[in-house]
């Protein structure tokens, strides 16, 4: 078993690599901005008071290899809780986006999130995800992504599933 487990891996990083070699990823290689509309579904420890969550986001991707950006991003969180109180927080965070083709890539940022209201305090942000980054014209496209992101913080941690939907120039 343990040899196949490192077959599979060693036959999947070998296709990637190749993948690379012969594709244009990504396309063009150069600074990108994103502003991205954003909707969470939370779980954890406030799945229980949090029914879900919308917000926005902008954010800068810079390029260290042909497939390899590091990112950098910041917007405004607002969860709706289930007794009708609203909870805002500004969530900012740095990491990387890795394209394994043209247009899908995987992410992850960490960073810190910061509550509006007076006791929200902040919390540490880990934020794993992956989308597809369509491009509409030769400067932009139109990203689509998935991510988990676990929200750390005394008084309990903020697990969430969010969707997100943007622009890429």
């Amino acid at each position: 078993m343990k040899r196949l487990v490192i077959g599979l891996l060693f036959g999947f990083i070998a296709q990637v690599s190749t993948a690379q070699q012969t594709s244009n990823t990504p396309y063009p290689v150069r600074p990108r901005v994103n502003l991205d509309l954003e909707v969470s579904f939370p779980g954890g420890d406030y799945g229980d008071l949090f029914d879900v969550g919308f917000g926005g986001a902008g954010g800068l991707d810079i390029p260290v290899t042909r497939a390899l950006y590091a990112t950098g991003s910041a917007g405004v969180t607002s969860f709706y809780r289930k007794d009708s109180e609203t909870r805002t927080y500004i969530p900012m965070k740095v990491g990387a986006k890795y394209y394994f083709s043209r247009m899908i890539y995987g992410q992850a940022e960490i960073g810190t999130s910061v509550g509006v209201q007076q006791g929200a305090g902040t919390a540490f942000i880990f934020a794993p995800g992956a989308g597809i980054s369509y491009p509409v014209t030769e400067r932009s496209s139109v990203n689509m992504g998935v991510r988990y992101e676990s929200w750390s913080r005394d008084g309990g941690n903020i697990e969430q599933l969010a969707l997100k939907v943007g622009y890429q120039f």
